[in-house]
């Protein structure tokens, strides 16, 4: 049968993923709570003010994100070879390129965050998405260094550690969030700031936490223990590896991040409302989006084991298994969001601000549309970079959104008027062209090699 499922490969996969998910579900449900949370107690401007920066902060942020890629599937292989001098010299080279990446980001994210009153985007929005930019800006340096010692625990198949760590730190962070927000023990109410500060702290939360997670775990602490930075220990030759397959995964999540945020410039464009409605979609999307990364984590794992063992028809199984299992889960997110597209919306706003309802609702229609799309994307690319091609990729995304999604979604959104409605038929229209394509490719390259 078309759907029918490998029982060995789908155990491995969810062991792999379900702590991921569980990882992505906490973080996501941290965003979440911040919209909720700025939606319900600041309103609808301050919610878009928030939209606006997290969209300049993520787009320059994943194209950080995207080096740390290059670093699981490296990382499997080796652990399948048991070649742990490899695995040391993973984890200290790609510690090094991600907490430089991070410093240059953070001061880029200071120059860039003036330029927003000059973004066209409505007045009244601006001075606190410059403020909550400035201050989420700091989080970068430790959330890059987070970033490393994540991908590399996964990449050696230990998943829940990362889970034990975001968890802790998405506690501290809502804890703070509404201490900050509301002003109890003595601090004044913060607003959009306090949002800012409970982030940027349970940022730095993070990077500790999983640290003492790793360093106190059998699979891990034989790396934590080893990672030293003497200079000896360097060599451009694995500089150069990580940065030949991290910068072309880099402009990957580029293309697709920026193409989001990018819509919500276009979107406010036209209206407050607009862009306000995106938000709250975009919220439940990546909701399910993130979810998913879970699936897309383990078949980069699977993958890059099955390449370092040269089982090449194991490759092509556990990627045409893993897709399934993605269709499968997005299917049910299409379902959910299509029943309930009229409640979901409200509890992200304020009581009275139906507008912002009824937008929303409509968008979450198109939503469940291009959710098979966007899951298929998702892990394609996955499978893609755990055989290490990640060059077409990234050319591949670079045409769905910035020459597909973009140019159709302004036409759509502004010209036409359609405001975020249009914007989000473009994404519909962008998810599907670079799903397919992608997919063709894995199965293309997967046959080929076997």
């Amino acid at each position: 049968m078309f759907l029918s499922l490998n029982l060995k490969y789908t155990k491995e996969c969810l062991k792999l993923a379900l702590p991921v998910m569980l990882t992505q579900l906490g973080q996501v449900s941290v965003n979440l709570f911040d919209n909720m949370m700025v939606g319900n107690m600041l309103g609808a401007n301050a919610l878009a003010s928030t939209a606006l920066a997290n969209s300049v902060f993520f787009s320059f942020f994943i194209f950080a994100v995207g080096f740390s890629f290059a670093i699981p599937p490296l990382v499997s292989e080796a652990q399948s070879q048991n070649n742990h001098d490899k695995i040391n010299s993973i984890f200290r080279h790609g510690m090094v390129i991600n907490l430089l990446i991070g410093g240059i980001l953070t001061l880029v994210l200071f120059i860039v965050s003036p330029l927003l009153y000059h973004a066209k985007q409505p007045d009244e929005i601006i001075p606190d998405a410059i403020l909550y930019l400035s201050i989420i800006s700091l989080s970068v340096v430790p959330v890059m260094g987070f970033q490393t010692f994540r991908e590399v625990s996964e990449g050696l198949s230990y998943t829940l550690g990362v889970t034990i760590a975001t968890v802790a730190a998405n506690i501290i962070n809502v804890a703070l969030n509404y201490v900050f927000m509301k002003g109890l023990f003595g601090i004044e109410p913060m607003g959009v700031a306090g949002a800012a500060y409970a982030t940027l702290i349970a940022r730095v939360f993070s990077l500790i936490f999983i640290y003492l997670v790793m360093k106190n775990h059998p699979i891990t602490r034989r790396y934590i223990n080893d990672l030293s930075f003497k200079l000896s220990f360097f060599k451009k030759e694995m500089f150069r590896t990580l940065v030949k397959l991290g910068f072309p995964t880099a402009l990957q999540l580029f293309f697709e991040v920026t193409a989001f945020a990018l819509a919500s410039f276009i979107c406010g464009l036209v209206s407050t409302t607009d862009i306000a409605a995106h938000q709250v979609s975009m919220s439940m999307v990546s909701f399910t989006f993130n979810l998913c990364a879970g699936f897309g984590v383990a078949s980069t794992i699977m993958i890059g084991k099955k390449r370092g063992e040269k089982d090449f028809r194991g490759v092509k199984e556990v990627g045409v298994n893993n897709m399934k299992m993605v269709f499968l889960f997005m299917l049910l997110s299409c379902i959910t969001f299509t029943l309930f597209k009229d409640i979901l919306p409200t509890y992200f706003t304020k009581e009275g601000e139906m507008a912002v309802v009824a937008l929303a609702s409509q968008l979450l229609i198109i939503a469940s549309l291009f959710q098979l799309s966007d899951g298929m994307q998702l892990v394609s690319l996955a499978c893609l970079r755990g055989l290490q091609d990640v060059r077409v990729p990234s050319i591949i995304t670079f045409v769905a959104y910035w020459l597909v999604t973009l140019p159709l979604g302004f036409f759509l959104c502004v010209t036409m008027d359609m405001g975020a409605y249009g914007m989000w038929i473009a994404f519909g229209v962008g998810l599907t062209i670079s799903a397919v394509l992608l997919a063709v490719r894995f199965l293309k390259i997967s046959t080929e090699i076997i």
